[in-house]
């Protein structure tokens, strides 16, 4: 389960059958889930093998936001299979899962006859029970209905003890972009309760997690419903994803950061993020909650924990693309909320979503999105060629952006932003942050050319700015917050020189180890 380790070794004998490896593509709630299926299987008496070629159980969890990532998960399976046979191992026990699961289902079979099964996104919990189905000889085996209760409770589940963790707060999406496969393969909106939640982070926190992000697809309807939602939807959908479940709406997003930020469980927290978020459910009340800590006379305190750092997907700055894309706002609004944001906290670090080529975007629609990356002065954007997502309303649609045009917009419009984020990331040479060390660099490439000494470390700002920094103590400082000077900047990233440290004692004599070593990939 090495994230290195996906070589077939020639020689390397029979796979040992309680072993696993987990190949994760996509987003945080899909690293979050392969979390939780290592626990469960670690629970079983299973222990994660040190290279694919060991495993007895092999399972890649997938992403369907679009046909690459498909191709993608397909595909690596299919080197996995190859490999294997190539170097004369024990066929392993195969399973694909997560949103490719959820979506693909039986049809994964024909595309890769050497799986023997399928998984969903709400049945994760029952991997254990599958594996033995398929060890006891069952063929085929798929595991992929949605949940249709309306409740939605679980326990978050973290395969190693470590410094940050992913925390679901809620599942699922009733806006239904028209483009987005993301209700299909996650369903209706549900929501935990505040105090479900505040017991979850005190549980962690207690094992030494000092940074957490809640996950949902879109954490600002938290605890909210949507009656309405049923009406905007075509019956089909409706009657294939499932009827808005009762929430009574007496608790929101900001009540529960502010939750947070006042538990004397949580004291030692010391950041908090959260993705994904919807323009439509941004509210004047969570904005709020971005106010420097302390600041007088102010009629609410900031909350204290909350990491100076938004993801807002915006998707296209033409209110003509966004009205096809079923998003329901219009840019200015969007952008007035920025606007407030940065007003209110400076130093909040933005982020965004954005599609080029959607059906019928013309040179026009995608200059609007050019200024609006100007208008905004975002630090770092996601951006992607459109690609039609069966089953969506946006399938329906002419692909008629022919991909040399999307492609030309796509790498227009990322230089364009790389400039933008080298003006940004340069106008905090000087200063001091606080950064959270996530590991050694990969690439040390700052030692080469004499610009640090000793081993190279990846930290990451509040902001989410990624800082790197040399240290010579030989200390292992995964895990650790310290306080460093930035020093140079370029587009992707800021060198730093460190100040001092000062993480909880109990993790003072080795710093927190990551070890988890399950493998992840963005695909786009």
């Amino acid at each position: 389960m090495n994230p290195s380790g996906e070589k077939a070794l020639p020689n390397a004998g029979k796979r040992a059958k309680d072993t696993f490896f987990i190949k994760t593509f996509g987003c945080q709630m899909n690293v979050a889930d392969s979390e939780r299926m290592a626990s469960l299987l670690s629970a079983k008496g299973m222990r994660p093998a040190k290279d694919v070629s060991e495993a007895g159980l092999i399972l890649i969890n997938g992403c369907t936001v679009r046909e690459k990532a498909v191709h993608k998960a397909v595909s690596t399976l299919g080197k996995y299979h190859h490999d294997g046979k190539e170097a004369g191992l024990d066929k392993p026990t195969i399973g694909i899962g997560g949103c490719v699961g959820q979506l693909e289902k039986n049809a994964l079979f024909k595309r890769a006859p050497y799986v023997d099964f399928v998984f969903g996104t709400d049945t994760i919990d029952s991997l254990p029970e599958i594996v033995h189905r398929v060890e006891n000889g069952e063929k085929h085996v798929v595991f992929a209905d949605f949940d249709r209760t309306q409740n939605y409770s679980t326990e978050t589940k973290v395969f190693a003890v470590k410094a940050t963790a992913f925390v679901n707060i809620m599942k699922g999406c009733d806006k239904f972009c028209t483009y987005c496969i993301v209700p299909f393969t996650r369903g209706r909106e549900k929501s935990r309760t505040i105090d479900e939640v505040l017991a979850d982070l005190a549980r962690l926190v207690a094992t030494g997690v000092r940074e957490v992000t809640l996950l949902g697809q879109n954490v600002n309807s938290f605890g909210k419903g949507n009656p309405n939602a049923k009406a905007r939807l075509p019956r089909e959908l409706t009657n294939q994803i499932g009827k808005v479940g009762p929430r009574d709406g007496d608790e929101n997003f900001p009540q529960l950061l502010r939750a947070i930020d006042s538990d004397p469980r949580l004291a030692n927290l010391k950041r908090i993020r959260f993705t994904s978020s919807h323009p439509l459910d941004f509210s004047d009340e969570l904005i709020e909650c971005y106010l420097p800590y302390g600041v007088e006379g102010a009629p609410l305190n900031g909350v204290k924990a909350l990491a100076p750092h938004l993801h807002l997907p915006v998707q296209s700055g033409s209110n003509r693309v966004l009205a096809k894309m079923g998003r329901h706002h219009k840019i200015e609004s969007y952008v007035d909320q920025m606007d407030r944001l940065r007003k209110l906290n400076p130093d909040v670090g933005l982020s965004t979503d954005l599609i080029v080529g959607f059906p019928g975007e013309t040179e026009e629609d995608f200059q609007e999105t050019i200024k609006l990356l100007d208008r905004v002065q975002y630090d770092s954007i996601f951006a992607f060629a459109y690609s039609p997502r069966p089953g969506t309303r946006a399938a329906k649609l002419v692909d008629d952006v022919p991909s040399d045009v999307k492609n030309d917009r796509l790498n227009r419009l990322l230089q364009h932003q790389l400039r933008i984020s080298e003006i940004r990331n340069k106008t905090w040479i000087g200063r001091e942050v606080e950064v959270l060390v996530e590991g050694e660099a990969k690439r040390q490439v700052m030692v080469d050319k004499g610009l640090a000494k000793g081993r190279v470390w990846t930290a990451r700002t509040g902001a989410n700015h990624v800082v790197n920094f040399g240290d010579e103590s030989g200390r292992n400082l995964t895990g650790r917050f310290l306080r460093v000077k930035i020093t140079d900047a370029t587009s992707l990233s800021m060198r730093a020189d460190v100040i001092h440290d000062h993480l909880a004692a109990e993790s003072e004599a080795e710093g927190f180890r990551y070890t988890s070593g399950l493998a992840s990939e963005v695909v786009g």
